[in-house]
């Protein structure tokens, strides 16, 4: 669980990052942004390497989380649009429930079926808010 808070609040750190720089990046910048993602993304990957089982597949839902957040914050700062901070927000939502989902799996039976009962509920709410901050704004 600790894993998931800094990888979220690194997800956090890169978009407050992105937000305040959105009017001044240049081209140069988001190519090599871009880039240091791909990168981050190929380490973290890596580190899933000696794993096997669900704990592989919960470090790997957590590497391609952090890069898909990544990329859709990138894209939203580099074209700040309302369609592009949604694609952001969608973004978001799924990683967490892909990264749910595998939690899910190390639970048995019934708690189990309430645990991806959760997350996908949690996703739908996250989707709905972002449907709504976009549609309001």
């Amino acid at each position: 669980m600790k894993t998931s808070l800094k990888i979220l609040a690194g997800a956090a750190v890169l978009c407050a990052f992105a937000c305040a720089s959105a009017a001044a990046m240049t081209k140069d910048e988001y190519k090599s942004k871009k880039a240091a993602i791909a990168t981050e993304y190929q380490e973290e990957r890596q580190k899933c390497g000696v794993r096997y089982g669900n704990s592989l597949d919960l470090c790997v839902a957590r590497a391609h989380g952090v890069r898909d957040v990544a990329k859709a914050e990138l894209e939203a700062a580099w074209k700040p649009s309302p369609a592009a901070n949604y694609k952001a927000a969608v973004a978001r939502a799924r990683s967490d429930h892909a990264i749910a989902k595998e939690e899910c799996d190390e639970q048995k039976g019934a708690m189990r079926k309430k645990c991806v009962t959760d997350a996908k509920s949690a996703m739908e709410r996250a989707l709905a808010e972002a449907k709504a901050r976009a549609s309001s704004g």
